[in-house]
C-alpha cells in the first residue's frame, strides 16, 4: 500500500516509521526543511520538502496512485484543502484528515473525507481514561457528522445492573452496539442483561454523551 502523508507533525513523523515497518510504501511531504531533513536522515529518502496545496509537489510526490492520503498539517483549513484536492482533483481511493475544532468536522464530511480524526476527541479520551469514577470514553468520530461512538463501563450501583437494554430508555437516536463482559463481547440485543463491569459500547448523537452517561451509571 502506498500512503502519502502531508505534513510531518510529531503524529505525522510516528505514523511514516510504523507504516515503513509495517511494509508499506510512505512518502511525506513537508515543506519545513529541518523536518525534511530530520525525516530523510531517519528514515531514507521518504520526505519531499514542498506544499501540500501544491499540485506540482503532489504530482511529484506521486498522488495520482496513492492508495491513501493522509493530512496531518497543523491548520484544519489547509487539511481540508488537501483533502479535497486529493479527492476530487487526483480521485484518490481514501482520504484522512486531522481536524483541531471540533466545529469543522461536517464540513470535512460534506466533502467525502473518509476519516476525520478529532484530534480534542483524542486529547479528551486520554484524560477520560485516568478519571477515576468517570468511565466515559470516546472511541472515534463516525462519518455520519454529530455522531459519537463512545464506552461506558457500567459500576456495581447503577440502577441498571440486571435490566435489559430493551427496558432501558436511551436518548433519542443513541442505541447500544456492543456489550464487552468479562467472558467476551457480544453484539448488544434487547434481550441482553446489564451486568456490574460491563462495557457498554454506544453510538449517541454529539452532545448527548453525558445524558446517555447518567442513563446508564446513574443510581
Amino acid at each position: 500500500m502506498y500512503v502519502l502523508i502531508i505534513g510531518c507533525s510529531e503524529s505525522g513523523y510516528h505514523l511514516s516509521k510504523a507504516l515503513i515497518a509495517g511494509g508499506h510504501e510512505v512518502v511525506v511531504v513537508e515543506k519545513n526543511p529541518e523536518r525534511f531533513q530530520l525525516l530523510n536522515e531517519e528514515m531514507g529518502s521518504v520526505a519531499l520538502l514542498g506544499n501540500g496545496t501544491d499540485e506540482t509537489t503532489l504530482k511529484q510526490a506521486g498522488i495520482s496512485r496513492a492508495d491513501v492520503v493522509v493530512s496531518l498539517t497543523g491548520a484544519d483549513a489547509t487539511n481540508l484543502v488537501i483533502s479535497q484536492m486529493a479527492k476530487h482533483i487526483f480521485k484518490v481511493a481514501r482520504t484522512m484528515a486531522l481536524i483541531k475544532d471540533p466545529k469543522n468536522e461536517p464540513i470535512f464530511h460534506e466533502i467525502g473525507v473518509d476519516v476525520v480524526v478529532n484530534s480534542t476527541h483524542l486529547v479528551l479520551a486520554s484524560l477520560e481514561e485516568g478519571v477515576p469514577g468517570r468511565p466515559l470514553i470516546h472511541l472515534m468520530n463516525l462519518r455520519v457528522p454529530g455522531m459519537e461512538l463512545v464506552s461506558i463501563s457500567i459500576p456495581g450501583d447503577s440502577n441498571i445492573i440486571s435490566k435489559r437494554l430493551g427496558e432501558i430508555e436511551l436518548p433519542p437516536n443513541s442505541f447500544i452496539a456492543l456489550i464487552i463482559k468479562k467472558t467476551g463481547a457480544t453484539l448488544a440485543t434487547g434481550r441482553s442483561i446489564v451486568e456490574p463491569d460491563d462495557e457498554l459500547v454506544a453510538v449517541t448523537p454529539a452532545g448527548n454523551e453525558q445524558i446517555l452517561y447518567d442513563i446508564l451509571t446513574g443510581v
